[in-house]
């Protein structure tokens, strides 16, 4: 390498910081999607790859009397924009923080919300994965979007079906059985019959397996049994109710997770090695879901593991 390219690389790695933050939003546009129900939508990408986020949604509940947050977003940044966001709408407590699982893409903006002394709020499961986890994570987000970023623990665990008053508005946290995670909280709106699922529905990004597969699927047949009019996904849009003639709005995510049920019990069963498996098993999927190579692998895997103790 000669010293004019030594030089020029050496300038484009220290502009490298700037260029990925001038890029970054400097604000979150929030859609209120029912009365007092705000949702940004995140960026469908990688939290390990992206230069900056979030990329998964984000909501806020307003009652008359105080604010909870259905995730923070997955850096202090983020979480810095989500305040600034929710300060726009009202100037209400944030009373609540509540994290729908462990994954940092959901909870690592904790640390913009101290200041208002909430209630960080998570499955009774959450410590101990949070404990194990949350150190790794945060050595792996090291680009310049991340720059400051504290991961801030859960301060009120949920072990059963839990309410909250907002003022004359209430929400209801349900604590899961292993399913996307091995502690999923969802929250249902009863004002507006709005189902805030986390990462329990993933609409065009690829569903990510870290809990249990069957689970997973049952948690879906109870969430479809809600009378919700809405759901907002962890990822992707948010989805409607569907007339009885129609689709459910988890139908292609169980299409998915069912697919992946049969054809990995099928690759046991003709003694199929698990790389092998995870390397060809329903590459037909792949144009229906984003970052399919980056997760399908890993679920695949995920799933040989569960069933081949059946």
């Amino acid at each position: 390498m000669n010293t004019l390219t030594r030089i020029t690389a050496l300038l484009a790695l220290l502009s490298f910081p700037f260029c990925v933050l001038a890029n970054a939003p400097t604000t979150l546009v929030f859609d209120e999607i029912a009365p007092g129900v705000h949702v940004h939508l995140g960026r469908i990408d990688d939290l390990f790859t992206t230069p900056f986020g979030p990329v998964a949604n984000v909501t806020f509940i307003v009652g008359e009397t105080s604010v909870a947050l259905i995730d923070s977003g997955g850096s202090q940044r983020a979480g810095e924009m989500i305040y600034t966001a929710i300060r726009a709408v009202t100037a209400l407590p944030i009373r609540y923080v509540i994290n729908t699982h462990v994954h940092p893409d959901h909870n690592f903006g904790n640390q913009a919300f101290l200041a208002e002394k909430p209630e960080f709020v998570a499955h009774f499961r959450y410590p101990g994965d949070f404990a194990a986890k949350a150190g790794y994570y945060l050595q792996r987000l090291n680009t310049p979007w991340f720059e400051g970023t504290t991961p801030v623990a859960a301060t009120l665990l949920i072990d059963t079906s839990t309410q909250f008053d907002l003022g004359n508005r209430r929400i209801t946290l349900t604590p899961h059985d292993r399913a996307h995670t091995r502690h999923d909280l969802s929250v249902f709106d009863e004002q507006t019959h709005t189902l805030i699922a986390g990462d329990l529905l993933f609409v065009e990004h690829i569903p990510t397996l870290d809990g249990s597969l069957l689970g997973w699927l049952n948690v879906i047949d109870e969430l479809d049994q809600l009378p919700y009019q809405r759901v907002v996904p962890g990822h992707g849009a948010v989805q409607r109710r569907k007339t009885s003639s129609e689709q459910s709005a988890f139908a292609l995510q169980r299409h998915y997770l069912e697919s992946l049920t049969v054809s990995v019990r099928d690759a046991i069963h003709q003694h199929i090695d698990i790389n092998t498996a995870s390397n060809t098993l329903m590459t037909d999927h792949a144009e229906q879901w984003a970052l399919f190579g980056s997760f399908h692998p890993r679920n695949v895997i995920q799933a040989y593991k569960e069933l081949e103790w059946e």
